[in-house]
């Protein structure tokens, strides 16, 4: 075998080796180029307004950094109202559209043969409808001289016992959680429905010739069947729940008192009605970490609870 002909035989391989190397890297930045404009959004709408907040919640008043800002929450009993509202917000809303979802899902999909998209739909509308108008709607049906409520109280003769709802400190809260739970339920139920249609029916059967029916095929078999979705709208009800603003502005503007003032209520009060941006962006520095504290325990008990299924 002579130089020449080993040269001319390596030659189309080096070829090929190259081209194969401009192949690869032009797939890459093919990708790159097909999430540029998705990182770009990220980057402008998300991961510099976060920048710039945490930022501003580093200076004082007269531009000098400090940590002023959040000193001034630690002892702001306004702020600490906020927070234990804000729990409060998250536990009840996330716990009462899971089970209503759940079983409003679970009676569709599993004891309504015909149907079924109608009550999804109709489930499903109060999503659609913008919060300044349930706001108003509800407004309404909880006026104590006037509403449908007092109505129903004073047709069975307790309508001077039907108490002021958004008035009162002590329930005033609850009214507005109410509020929320009935308008994200149906998202719930349809997500649930999602879940169950993805369950394979011949397990159920098994399941059922096992001895597994009604509630115990309920407990043992669908329940853990649907954890995931169950996590994932843990993790967008708490999500919500935090950030929820139109619904608590609308009803009750955070009084009466403070009694129904949320994070978000708070950090827009803070900001745009008392002007004090540098303190409104040290409380909403507070909700991100709290929120994202929140989401990363949920998502790590996931994985350990699916890591031991």
């Amino acid at each position: 075998m002579t130089a020449s002909s080993v040269g001319s035989g390596h030659a189309p391989a080096v070829a090929r080796g190259v081209k194969l190397r401009r192949g690869r890297g032009w797939r890459e930045l093919e990708a790159w180029l097909y999430v540029l404009p998705g990182l770009a959004v990220f980057a402008v709408f998300i991961a510099y307004p976060i920048t710039a907040n945490i930022v501003a919640s580093l200076f004082g008043p007269h531009g000098d950094v400090t940590m002023a800002n959040y000193r001034q929450a630690s002892g702001d009993a306004v702020f600490w109202t906020a927070m234990r509202n804000s729990a409060v917000w998250v536990v009840l809303c996330v716990v009462f559209e899971a089970a209503i979802g759940f079983v409003l899902a679970l009676a569709i999909e599993m004891y309504i043969p015909r149907g079924r998209v109608v009550f999804r739909t109709l489930l499903f509308l109060p999503m659609v409808i913008t919060p300044s108008v349930i706001a108003l709607v509800f407004s309404t049906i909880y006026a104590p001289d006037y509403g449908l409520l007092f109505g129903v109280f004073d047709s069975v003769g307790l309508g001077g016992h039907f108490p002021a709802i958004l008035g009162d400190p002590a329930t005033a809260t609850y009214g507005v959680i109410a509020v929320n739970v009935w308008q994200w339920s149906g998202f719930f139920v349809l997500m649930y429905c999602v879940g169950l249609t993805q369950i394979d029916r011949e397990l159920l059967a098994a399941a059922a010739i096992d001895g597994a029916v009604g509630f115990a095929r309920v407990r043992y078999v669908i329940w853990p069947l649907l954890y995931p979705v169950t996590t994932s709208l843990v993790v967008l009800g708490t999500i919500q729940a935090l950030q929820q603003f139109p619904l608590i502005f609308l009803m009750t503007e955070g009084g009466p008192a403070d009694s129904t003032q949320t994070l978000a209520t708070y950090i827009f009060q803070t900001g745009f009605v008392l002007n004090e941006m540098h303190y409104a962006s040290a409380v909403a520095v507070v909700l991100f970490v709290l929120s994202l504290a929140l989401i990363v325990v949920q998502y790590r008990l996931g994985r350990e609870r699916r890591a031991h299924a």
